[in-house]
């Protein structure tokens, strides 16, 4: 568990540095289910996250409205799979994205509640980031329960590059 944790925190790590490239600018900025004080965004889990490793691959929808103007309007909706192994404290995900032109894939990590994601194009190529942060809920006792936590609240930023 301890290299598994190493490993993914490397990885993070890599992801938020890039590539050494040229640094992008931002094209739109959006806000997705509301903010950190006000967090609006539900996720539903199924079957329930705990602070035990999950046996096998769990399903989750996470849904709210966007803001920022552009094409930060509308809802946006990722639905997904938790990969096997994950818990309360660390998950690993993936699944499509509907409601923002431009981004149909995503892919993350999740360590104690904040929860980077690369947002991908349909044809694979990398156009943005989104940053959910989940500390502001009130579900995580649920974390210690049989059933787990199946629903919370969250907010994003969101991030779709542009030219560099």
């Amino acid at each position: 568990m301890r290299l598994t944790t190493k490993v993914l925190a490397t990885a993070i790590v890599a992801t938020a540095v890039g590539s050494g490239g040229a640094p992008a600018r931002a094209a739109a900025t959006c806000t997705w289910g509301g903010t950190p004080a006000t967090p609006t965004g539900i996720t539903t889990m199924r079957p329930g996250l705990t602070d035990l490793p999950a046996p096998g691959p769990m399903w989750f929808k996470a849904t709210g409205e966007l803001a920022g103007g552009g094409p930060c309007r509308g809802t946006f909706t990722f639905t997904g799979v938790m990969d096997a192994g994950s818990t309360c404290g660390l998950v690993t995900f993936e699944g499509t994205a509907r409601g923002l032109p431009g981004v149909a894939r995503f892919a993350g990590v999740s360590v104690a509640g904040v929860a980077p994601a690369r947002l991908y194009d349909r044809d694979g190529e990398l156009v943005g980031s989104e940053n959910a942060q989940f500390v502001n809920n009130d579900n995580l006792a649920d974390c210690a329960t049989p059933e787990g936590m199946t629903t919370n609240h969250f907010s994003s930023v969101i991030e779709l590059f542009g030219a560099p």
